[in-house]
């Protein structure tokens, strides 16, 4: 699709060949129509109404910055070079953008992530040309999760490329083809608006994602003339309904179905469609799957304590057991096919339909409209008395089985409660009796998965935010970026200290600077916990011997709360139960009072090996023939 779309723009595709080849991708005609009519903007700047846009002249930094401005940005998420100084420049007189500052390439990604995660907005970036390696593993969460992203680096000037020059990376542009949706490189200063242009169009076209901008340094430093674009202008609504008679088909066997179950996934999210999924679930009383954490559930937009929800999708349920209907809604892992199942697909990503296993019946479309008018069908396919009949059987198992569950989760946590030090299930009880419901719980630690069922997220209640590739060093930075986006919603941090020691507390001297009240919380309990239960559940030398060789923290321990000070962000450590409260108290105080605050909580080990603290001796003092 990539280079099907590359080619029309270029001009060296028709509209018409255009569609043929996304008809031959599988997409459907309505899909395809709404498509082309999105890109069709693009080939047509020579004929676009005057009104589209305006003459400027000026710096190639001072034309990026009018452009974003057209575009509606409201924060530049940047670390500095040498450069890209006339993008800076172009700012001192120019009020209607927010810079924030990040002093590690990885945190300005994560911030800007974090802050497009809860907006729905582009996050833009601007990072040193040599500092790109830096920024790449945080964009490794956006490209998975499909987050928009515009980063933009100030590269070699075009007279010394290939010279190995002063901090020097020649074709940048190419290290991020992996991982981002396109690419490009303004050769021009006059073509620097239509490029932006066009790369805040690709990252906030679905399925999203981050673009990636070079931008020579004598090509932003020099003057041109060119247009500013009207974004709105290009903004053209994606909303693609699904096929009539595919819907129909839907409906039908979920009303005929014996065993029917939805699973569902973060697609959900960006087409805001939470609420038509829990109407239509409620409609026949369909059980509702969430997408398993590690393999990418970044948001929960089906709510967890509704008595239809039934935790996450996996692949041997002891309820419902197989379906025989499952109707798969924006689940990149939910296309689970086995005979018996009737799989129904409905993505609005293209080309992930289908790409795991074979479906029965599969839909390109906007998840909202999709959910909407399967409800629609079915209301129109029954009766008020048959759905009721259908949906209170249904309903009255799942309710059952997850109420079973939810009891029994509360009963183990309840148990673990008075564990030393605090057990992960004893802070979760604490949050979710202390959060407030409109909470912004932000979370890139693995351990989250024994938190996370004992508190309500979705609905109306607390929006989780997370990353599918748990790729760590995220949490505080993001969390960051979604106080930003929400300022008047309560956000917290839940970070393990891995989490933390890749980041490093980075995150939080941008959180002092611009005073983001966020509560970061560090689960401590001096170990790579997590990976050690999976690298021992292999049964190895490890696990033999009991030796740990990889993922002990400890010796030296690291005092979260003090390297958070340096930074200047107040904290404390709490290191039993009971003084769990007190702390989580005056966390919240701070952040009423507009300050950032870091609890450094030291947290129960649990799995395989977890009593152990041995680890490879190595002195290099030792090894020293002078005492140098």
């Amino acid at each position: 699709m990539k280079e099907l779309i590359k080619q029309y723009l270029d001009d060296g595709l028709s509209r018409r060949k255009l569609m043929t080849g996304l008809s031959a991708l599988g997409m459907s005609s309505v899909a395809v129509k709404s498509m082309a009519q999105s890109l069709a903007p693009f080939g047509q700047a020579a004929t676009a109404p005057p009104a589209a846009v305006r003459e400027m002249r000026g710096t190639g930094g001072a034309l990026f910055i009018q452009q974003l401005k057209a575009a509606g940005v409201e924060y530049i998420f940047f670390n500095p070079s040498t450069g890209d100084y006339p993008i800076f420049d172009a700012l001192v007189d120019e009020p209607g953008i927010q810079l924030i500052k990040g002093i590690h390439e990885g945190a300005v990604i994560a911030m800007a992530d974090g802050y497009a995660r809860a907006s729905g907005k582009t996050g833009v970036v601007i990072v040193a040309n040599i500092g790109l390696p830096n920024a790449m593993t945080q964009m490794i969460n956006s490209w998975k999760d499909q987050i928009p992203l515009l980063v933009a680096v100030a590269s070699v000037e075009q007279d010394g490329l290939g010279g190995d020059m002063f901090q020097d990376s020649d074709h940048s542009e190419t290290m991020t083809q992996p991982i981002t949706k396109w690419y490009w490189q303004a050769l021009t200063t006059a073509s620097i608006p239509a490029t932006v242009r066009r790369g805040m169009k690709f990252a906030s076209t679905p399925p999203c994602g981050p673009v990636f901008l070079s931008l020579p340094t004598n090509v932003l430093r020099e003057q041109a003339t060119a247009g500013i674009w009207d974004h709105a202008k290009f903004d053209v609504p994606m909303r693609i309904r699904p096929d009539k008679e595919s819907v129909e088909k839907a409906a039908r066997a979920l009303i005929e179905a014996k065993n029917p179950m939805i699973s569902i996934g973060d697609e959900l999210t960006w087409c805001r469609a939470g609420k038509e999924v829990v109407a239509l679930a409620e409609l026949l009383g369909i059980p509702v799957a969430g997408q398993y954490g590690p393999l990418g559930y970044w948001s929960r937009p089906f709510p967890t304590r509704h008595p239809l929800y039934i935790g996450p999708h996996l692949r041997d349920m002891r309820y419902p057991g197989k379906p025989d209907v499952l109707l798969n809604l924006g689940n990149r892992h939910g296309e689970r096919s086995a005979p018996g199942t009737m799989l129904i697909s409905i993505r609005l990503d293209p080309t992930s339909l289908a790409r795991s296993a074979p479906v029965d019946l599969g839909m390109v479309a906007d998840l909202k409209l999709a959910a909407a008018d399967i409800a629609d069908a079915v209301r129109s396919m029954t009766t008020e008395t048959r759905r009721k009949e259908i949906a209170e059987e249904r309903t009255a198992r799942a309710r059952a089985y997850s109420s079973e569950m939810w009891e029994l989760r509360q009963k183990i946590a309840r148990e673990n409660a008075d564990r030393n030090p605090v057990s992960l299930e004893r802070l979760a009880l604490e949050l979710e009796g202390t959060l407030e419901r409109d909470t912004c719980y932000v979370c890139d630690v693995d351990s989250g998965k024994t938190m996370d069922p004992l508190m309500s997220f979705g609905g109306d209640d607390k929006q989780y935010i997370g990353t599918s590739p748990s790729i760590l060093g995220w949490g505080m930075a993001a969390a960051f970026g979604v106080k930003l986006a929400r300022p008047d919603l309560p956000v917290i941090s839940i970070v393990g200290d891995g989490s933390f020691c890749f980041s490093g507390p980075q995150p939080l001297w941008s959180q002092a600077r611009y005073k983001a009240p966020v509560l970061n919380i560090v689960l401590n309990n001096h170990s790579y916990n997590n990976e050690r239960n999976r690298i021992w559940h292999y049964g190895g030398r490890q696990f033999q011997t009991g030796r740990d060789m990889t993922c002990y923290l400890g010796n030296p321990d690291i005092d979260y709360a003090k390297s958070a000070q340096a930074f200047g962000v107040d904290g404390e450590v709490v290191k039993e139960p009971g003084a769990l409260k007190d702390a989580v108290a005056r966390g919240r105080r701070a952040v009423a009072e507009g300050r950032p605050y870091l609890l450094d909580i030291h947290t129960y080990r649990d799995g395989i090996g977890a009593v152990s603290t041995w680890h490879p001796p190595y002195s290099v003092a030792d090894k020293r023939t002078r005492k140098v």
